[in-house]
């Protein structure tokens, strides 16, 4: 977890199609959400002040005004906030994406490795647990094919000297019992 510690974002859109959609569903929804809540309340308190008294109708405008600069500010704080929680997730999935690209390039020493309080940490332990499975997988297949490759030799010491197809054949097969897994890291 060293690297852990390390690691620290400076970029604030790592992903940025991905969080500014994200941003944009949230801003829409708390959007939606304000106008159709907030519009009906105002609208009827607004119409029972003005039908109980008609001379507030200067006092509403002065409201309405007050209302759109909150509802400006609101929005705007809502924005940074989708921002802030967009980048704690893509920052994990940025990580996630280049871990995949180095694991299927044949690297299974890799762990992806994110930050304290980042979201995905379970993901993160379930990604780990995969590679290292699959590390485990291609060592013991690494180890069986070594040891054929081992019995192939003995085989072909014990060749007579007149095969040759035979021999020619065994050594083929023992250089590529030999090759066998030999683009992954282990």
């Amino acid at each position: 977890m060293a690297d852990t510690a390390k690691f620290q974002r400076r970029t604030v859109l790592i992903k940025r199609a991905l969080q500014l959609k994200y941003i944009g569903m949230v801003f829409v929804s708390v959007l939606l959400a304000s106008l159709i809540v907030g519009g009906d309340i105002y609208y009827t308190m607004a119409r029972m002040v003005l039908t109980e008294n008609p001379s507030m109708t200067p006092a509403v405008s002065q409201f309405n005004w007050i209302i759109m600069v909150k509802l400006v500010l609101y929005l705007g704080l809502m924005l940074m906030i989708s921002l802030y929680v967009s980048h704690r997730f893509a920052g994990p999935i940025y990580r996630f994406e280049k871990s995949a690209q180095i694991v299927s390039s044949g690297d299974l020493t890799h762990r992806v490795s994110l930050r304290t309080g980042d979201e995905l940490l379970e993901l993160q332990e379930e990604f780990n647990g995969m590679v290292a499975s699959l590390q485990g997988m291609v060592q013991k297949d690494r180890n069986l094919a070594a040891h054929l490759a081992d019995r192939l030799s003995e085989a072909i010491k014990k060749t007579p000297e007149g095969s040759t197809a035979l021999l020619e054949e065994l050594l083929s097969l023992k250089i590529e019992l030999e090759h066998l897994t030999q683009s992954f890291k282990v």
